[in-house]
């Protein structure tokens, strides 16, 4: 093996086949175009850098910068897209298909993998995209596409499922099936907290949106989203501190309130 100063040359990793073929295609569509990196940059609105990130095929950039460079060398958006998503493949979280998804964790799973899919759309994008058709389908903000995308929650409503969908550029003719998922894991997880409830306390399933809020209220907090279950996290803000926060109201029932407020009067003792 070929040495320098004394040490051994790290090999040269040879580039998956899928990813190859991808930056194959786009090097390839520039020339035959007749453009140079410069000027497919200026078309797409991308850097130089990142022309030349996505024809070395070493790396898979992002979906949205992809479709840009595909665009300006009017390459077939299908097929561009296919392949993309064939070079990704490897990274991509398992999940079942949406009309097999039946628990909380597969649905959540499904959810972070449509988000891959489309490329991995920064929070910003993913609320604009979704702002652009809320008279519709109702707003996602930053925190809920944040937790949703990184499996700590599912849609706390079909509204918000939907804007999360239009967020990762889902086709709206796949909207029936995901709704059904949907359905189908909150009634798995209403009937588990119904087994798991102790005897005397009320489960949810009685529970609406006013009468939860109303309980929330009572114990000093302000509830900023859709009413999501009672063992789910719900987003609320404390009145007594400011603070915005996850609780359930399982735990605000059984007397677990701001853990916020209980610091602040533990120093003020102290």
């Amino acid at each position: 093996m070929a040495r320098r100063r004394g040490r051994p040359l790290a090999p040269i990793k040879t580039p998956d086949r899928r990813l190859f073929q991808l930056a194959d295609a786009l090097c390839q569509a520039r020339f035959r175009a007749g453009l140079s990196r410069s000027e497919v940059a200026a078309r797409a609105k991308r850097s130089v850098t990142t022309i030349h990130r996505a024809e070395s095929g070493r790396a898979r950039v992002p979906w949205l910068a992809t479709r840009d460079i595909a665009e300006a060398c009017r390459m077939d958006l299908v097929a561009v897209q296919k392949m993309w998503r064939q070079a990704g493949r490897t990274r991509l979280t398992e999940a079942p298909h949406v009309t097999l998804l039946h628990t909380r964790d597969d649905l959540a799973a499904a959810l972070r993998r449509a988000w891959e899919l489309d490329g991995e759309p920064s929070l910003r994008h993913m609320e604009k995209r979704a702002k652009a058709q809320a008279q519709e389908y109702g707003p996602l903000s930053r925190m809920s596409a944040s937790r949703i995308r990184q499996r700590v929650q599912i849609p706390v409503s079909l509204e918000q499922l939907y804007a999360y969908l239009i967020a990762c550029e889902v086709a709206e003719a796949e909207f029936p099936e995901w709704a059904q998922a949907w359905a189908r894991a909150k009634e798995r997880a209403v009937a588990a907290s119904r087994r798991a409830a102790p005897p005397g306390m009320l489960t949810g399933r009685y529970i609406g949106y006013r009468r939860a809020s109303a309980m929330m209220l009572e114990a000093g907090l302000v509830v900023m989203e859709a009413y999501p279950g009672y063992w789910e996290p719900w987003t609320a803000r404390c009145q007594s501190c400011g603070a915005l926060s996850r609780f359930t109201l399982a735990k605000v029932q059984a007397g677990i309130g701001c853990r916020n407020c209980r610091r602040i009067g533990a120093a003020r003792a102290g």
